[in-house]
């Protein structure tokens, strides 16, 4: 083996490893994407239980003072039920994000390989 050849083979090592890598972190945030999920779908439960108890206690208020409470409690949710929504919104964009560079970086990688291996069986 020629130093040529040898330079080439690190070469090829070098990226070996970097494409592992790689595929780590795209199953790290392949599962962060499904944490994710996970949470979105429990946080459209939990906003449908407090509907409910929210429904539930209108049909019990009675007095104009309670009606007036039970609106601030609803513009209360509504607005913390948009800021989540928005901090799922946030957090998935940056996962895809993340997700497509990743991607990149492996097409990259994958593709120096096999020119290296090109020049190695030359």
């Amino acid at each position: 083996m020629d130093a040529n050849s040898y330079n080439l083979e690190l070469q090829l090592q070098a990226l070996q490893k970097q494409q592992r890598e790689a595929e780590t972190t795209l199953e790290a945030l392949k599962r962060e994407q499904n944490d994710q999920a996970w949470l979105e779908e429990d946080f459209a439960r939990i906003c449908h239980e407090e509907q409910e108890a929210m429904a539930y206690l209108r049909d019990v208020w009675q007095s104009s003072k309670a009606t007036n409470f039970g609106h601030y409690l609803e513009d209360v949710h509504e607005q913390e039920k948009a800021s989540w929504r928005k901090q799922f919104q946030a957090k998935e964009e940056e996962i895809q994000t993340k997700l497509a560079t990743c991607q990149k970086t492996m097409h990259q990688l994958d593709k120096q390989q096999r020119s290296i291996r090109k020049e190695l069986i030359q």
